[in-house]
């Protein structure tokens, strides 16, 4: 994993020196789908707005596109990938708000928080002390993490790591405490529910035994953030602390390290994570272990303790002409079991990339046309190879995404 580490790293120096700045093609505030910078409209005067245009902001989040994928799921068809409706704004230079709705997602509420799945976000931020420096946001928001590719507006993002995916509890009851040191620098402490089922519910949603674990009393987690901009945003910082509690006596802890730059016609971004989960409540590497020790007339299944996850991911995006970009995106994940007689480091390995075309007919709209290949693999190594088969997919894809301000 260090190699790994290491040569995303080189990469991405190699990339940043071949390159010398042009014609900026720099982040929007389209481009994020987080609170986690200073809230909207940052430079609102110190009175009642006007016009309900000014305090507005209603957007639509779509992409569609035509996949032909191989592997386990061998069925071609048109998928609607991302479809979210957006409501935002600030009702006075103080207050502000934000509603996200994902429109294909269920409306089931989640058994901890009493929220529904499909709701991103559902906030009020309140703006207070010297020159509005700290900023206070309360309801379900996006995780404070250091993680480019999540603070990515999803409309722009393919397929995503394991980390966004699956292990992270991305969109969150929390409370967030922000404040500006400077205009380029912001930290956060974020409180937060560890996850949004409860522990009972999640034991049963996977059919597992507790195997003596019990609940914890205050299942909360605390996230500790810093915000860069650096050499006039060519370069951003995104790193984050968090521990966590999902079972009583049983602490996470997890370190994510992002960089994002942009320089001229090229963008990219280089996240590092490591995490560890004293219970395996994502439930991703524990399926492989329980498959390992099913032959026992013993055995009962349950979520892995002691687990370790890491991962990297880098993404580069260039217009090597003028409205036409070449996109690609790799990611390296591993699982180790670190419990005493586990089965061990690097037990399980989750690699993708993609590399992709987009037009973007329209310069003033942020509508574009893509396609791109995605190639996934999961492999098994120490004991759990002997009886979980190694995984892979190929996926081709064409269509279109549309960000649409429409209000």
């Amino acid at each position: 994993m260090n190699k790994c580490y290491l040569f995303f790293a080189f990469l991405l120096l190699v990339v940043q020196s071949a390159f010398a700045p042009t014609a900026s093609v720099g982040q929007t505030n389209t481009d994020s789908t987080s609170t986690n910078k200073t809230p909207a409209n940052q430079g609102l005067e110190k009175s009642i707005l006007s016009s309900l245009s000014e305090k507005i902001d209603i957007n639509f989040l779509f992409r569609s596109s035509l996949e032909f994928p191989s592997g386990s799921n061998n069925q071609g068809a048109i998928r609607l990938n991302e479809s979210r409706l957006e409501v935002r704004g600030d009702l006075t230079p103080e207050l502000s708000f934000r509603v996200r709705y994902r429109l294909n997602r269920s409306s089931a509420q989640n058994s901890l928080d009493n929220a529904p799945g499909s709701i991103d976000h559902a906030n009020v931020t309140y703006r207070f002390g010297n020159e509005k420096k700290w900023h206070l946001t309360a309801g379900k928001q996006s995780a404070s993490v250091g993680s480019w590719e999540f603070d990515k507006n999803p409309t722009f993002e393919y397929q995503y790591s394991e980390y966004v995916g699956r292990q992270l509890n991305l969109f969150l009851l929390a409370m967030k405490l922000g404040y500006d040191v400077t205009e380029n620098h912001i930290f956060q402490v974020q409180l937060h529910n560890t996850f949004n089922n409860d522990f009972n519910e999640t034991f049963n949603s996977a059919g597992y035994d507790k195997d003596g674990l019990r609940p914890s009393k205050t299942p909360l987690g605390l996230y500790v953030a810093w915000l860069g901009n650096m050499f006039d945003k060519k370069w951003q910082t995104f790193y984050s602390y968090n521990v966590s509690q999902f079972a009583r006596d049983k602490t996470n802890h997890g370190f994510s390290i992002g960089n994002q730059v942009a320089l001229g016609r090229l963008s990219g971004y280089l996240d590092l994570q490591s995490t560890n989960l004293a219970v395996d409540y994502p439930n991703i590497g524990s399926p492989a272990a329980n498959a390992l020790e099913a032959a026992s007339p013993a055995f009962v299944p349950t979520f892995l303790q002691d687990v370790n996850y890491k991962t990297a991911v880098l993404r580069l995006d260039y217009e090597f002409i003028p409205k036409w970009f070449l996109t690609t995106k790799g990611f390296y994940e591993t699982a180790s079991h670190r419990e005493d007689g586990g089965i061990g480091d690097n037990f399980r390995k989750n690699m993708g990339y993609w590399a992709g075309l987009e037009y973007k007919p329209i310069a003033s709209q942020d509508m574009r046309l893509f396609s791109y290949y995605y190639y996934n693999t999961t492999r098994y190594n120490n004991a759990v190879a002997q009886v979980n088969a190694n995984q892979k997919m190929h996926l081709f894809a064409v269509g279109v995404l549309y960000f649409v301000n429409a209000f």
